[in-house]
């Protein structure tokens, strides 16, 4: 329901009056380093594989306003392999997947061929942890806030497509982040670092 309606309020917002409104459809994939700060925790036993993201989204805005507003579904996938170090005693062989949908505020002037800009925003996470990728009994199914902030450096190919790389962090679950370290989460509160390349279409 909070999908359907943040998606609705993006619809609203983008067909209100204004002067030379654009609309992109963009999409891309990625890699990096997901669950950072677990992942390089020398204390405990869990190892997470290169990550694939992947993402699709769509802009508005306009000429007259220093940010456009674009939804964006992002989707994540990494490895998982360890001890669960919750103090449960059982060995993890699985994966972990979550979808955001987000929400973000984007400053981007494309007025040449090469240009600089970025996003920032907030977004409701479901995730998926399956200790065991044979076993899906014990899977873990959570959904928390989830904060993203990319740089963007774009290189238009011509008036309607553009090329886009993005370097960017997003922090999942940051209210728990900051409470006592003995509550964490495995793949719960942390910091995700991904760099995804893409593809934008103007559409008018």
């Amino acid at each position: 329901m909070k999908k359907i309606t943040l998606l609705l309020t993006f619809v609203l917002l983008s067909f209100t009056k204004g002067k030379a409104q654009t609309f992109e459809l963009g999409f891309g994939i990625g890699s990096g380093t997901a669950y950072l700060v677990e992942n390089l925790d020398d204390g405990i036993d869990i190892d997470y594989s290169t990550p694939l993201s992947s993402y699709v989204d769509l802009k508005y805005s306009k000429s007259d306003k220093y940010f456009g507003a674009k939804l964006r579904l992002q989707y994540l996938n990494a490895g998982i392999r360890g001890s669960n170090w919750k103090g449960l005693n059982y060995n993890i062989n699985g994966e972990v997947t979550s979808l955001t949908t987000l929400i973000l505020l984007e400053h981007l002037k494309c007025n040449s061929k090469w240009n600089s800009g970025y996003n920032f925003g907030l977004g409701y996470t479901n995730q998926t942890f399956k200790p065991d990728l044979v076993n899906s009994i014990n899977n873990i199914e959570s959904t928390y806030l989830s904060i993203n902030i990319s740089g963007i450096l774009n290189r238009k190919i011509n008036e309607n497509f553009s090329f886009q790389i993005e370097p960017n962090l997003m922090w999942t679950d940051p209210i728990n982040s900051l409470r006592n370290r003995e509550k964490w989460q495995i793949a719960g509160e942390d910091i995700s670092m991904l760099i995804q390349l893409g593809l934008t279409y103007r559409i008018n």
